[in-house]
């Protein structure tokens, strides 16, 4: 009786009987909503908090563990590397952002970190199903 409103740009199933087919579509403000949505961004600054949480501060570490859980598979020793790069690539561009960092940021790394599982979250190969 009380559809989530965010779910609207994904097709949401019309709330009527008798449904017998749901429209499909990919269109930009969906990708707009998971870059900007503030609930997306805590959502994925609580998987990278449970990342670093079970898989400790090794980079390669967190990268594996954040792809497992995102795509179900592990990465391969490429996407490993790649994934580093932009972790390590990341930290640096927080650490260096102009500007005083807002009251409750978090540290550079477990940004980097958020970023990353944000890049996940939003990616064509955990939105749709092939």
């Amino acid at each position: 009786s009380m559809p989530l409103g965010m779910l609207e740009l994904f097709d949401l199933p019309a709330m009527t009987p008798n449904c017998e087919r749901r429209a499909a579509s990919t269109v930009a403000p969906q990708a707009l909503l998971m870059m900007n949505n503030p609930f997306v961004v805590r959502e994925t600054l609580a998987f990278a908090a449970r990342v670093r949480r079970v898989s400790g501060a090794d980079p390669a570490a967190q990268f594996q563990l954040a792809w497992r859980s995102a795509f179900g598979r592990p990465p391969s020793e490429r996407e490993v590397r790649t994934g580093v790069k932009f972790l390590n690539e990341q930290a640096n561009a927080v650490r260096v952002a102009p500007g005083k960092p807002k009251a409750g940021s978090p540290e550079p790394t477990l940004a980097a970190l958020a970023h990353l599982c944000q890049a996940l979250l939003s990616s064509n190969a955990f939105l749709y199903v092939d």
